[in-house]
């Protein structure tokens, strides 16, 4: 359930009245305050508050601010199970769109604090391949923010927003430069490079396996839940490939570091193409008509230039298998 706090002037309350008598709600309650500006809080189901979030994004308002709700006393009963309804594509969000910005867009800042969990993870990765430590690794994958930038520039893209689009390409390169400025030297540095288990040949269970965690990732953000487990695997399919190829090329392993680099890139190109997937037919739009066409437009663009580097990148496969 979600409580939202809509904060209004006087002259709107009736359009907004009208709105709410349009929608499903549990209740509702209406307080004047002191500034001629009415307080009216509503309470209803999460897949409802969506649909209200983005009718409501349209009217005049001053602000909206949204509560996700635990559970009441008494009990409410779930008025959505009494009905059949089908289920179909964009049912399956369970936030609104201003909470994605919240959970998606605000953690990912180029901050001292994310600089560090890049720096932590990426040591704590390389020791883990160095010392073929699966369990080391794994630790690594924890801790590393390899999910919000890949999943920001999704949604970003969605939107058409070029704010967060620029924000996630600026932490994401960050986190990739930083995370192979330390393997390099690691690998330039190390005596031994034997030891590391190398990435096995780049196939096509690779790309699969980087749709399934775009995929997982863009519904765990989508459906509200903990995105923890979600970014391990999704950093499991990025980091280790990106600090071996570090690793090799500083250790000057040419043909390998290659090989882990192409895996790396298949797994963006394929968590961003799924990403773009799920949040396009999930029903992520901006508010505004005009905005919508823009935001459309933009999506169908970056579809084409990730569809096409992906292409290009099973081609480069197929082209190093038969020189094999």
């Amino acid at each position: 359930m979600r409580l939202l706090e809509i904060i209004i002037e006087d002259t709107s309350a009736a359009d907004i009245n009208h709105l709410l008598g349009n929608h499903e709600l549990i209740e509702h309650w209406t307080y004047q305050s002191e500034n001629g500006q009415q307080v009216i809080k509503a309470l209803m189901q999460d897949e409802h508050a969506k649909d209200f979030l983005n009718a409501l994004e349209k009217k005049s308002i001053h602000r909206v601010v949204i509560y996700p709700v635990e559970g009441t006393l008494p009990k409410i009963d779930d008025i959505t199970q009494k009905k059949e309804e089908k289920i179909r594509i964009g049912k399956f969000v369970a936030i609104s769109k201003e909470e994605l910005y919240n959970d998606i867009d605000m953690p990912v800042s180029f901050s001292v604090n994310f600089i560090l969990m890049v720096i932590l993870s990426s040591f704590v990765a390389g020791i883990g391949i160095l010392r073929n430590n699966i369990p080391v690794i794994i630790g690594a994958m924890v801790i590393a923010p390899f999910l919000g930038p890949n999943m920001s520039m999704a949604f970003g893209t969605t939107l058409g927003d070029l704010r967060i689009i620029r924000k996630s390409i600026l932490t994401g390169v960050a986190a990739t430069v930083i995370a192979l400025i330390i393997s390099m030297i690691w690998g330039f540095t190390a005596r031994d490079l034997g030891t590391i288990a190398y990435d096995p040949d780049i196939g096509y269970q690779d790309i699969i396996l980087a749709l399934v965690c775009g995929f997982a990732g863009a519904i765990s953000a989508i459906s509200g839940q903990g995105s923890t487990l979600v970014g391990v695997m999704v950093a499991a399919a990025l980091l280790p490939p990106l600090m071996r190829g570090g690793l090799l090329l500083g250790g000057s392993e040419y043909g390998y570091a290659l090989n882990s680099f192409l895996i790396f890139g298949a797994n963006i190109i394929c968590l961003n193409i799924a990403g773009i997937i799920t949040f396009y037919l999930s029903g992520i739009r901006p508010g505004r008509w005009w905005d919508k066409e823009q935001a459309k437009r933009k999506t169908k663009n970056a579809f084409i230039v990730w569809t096409i580097a992906l292409l290009v990148l099973i081609a480069a496969i197929i082209v190093i298998r038969q020189l094999k």
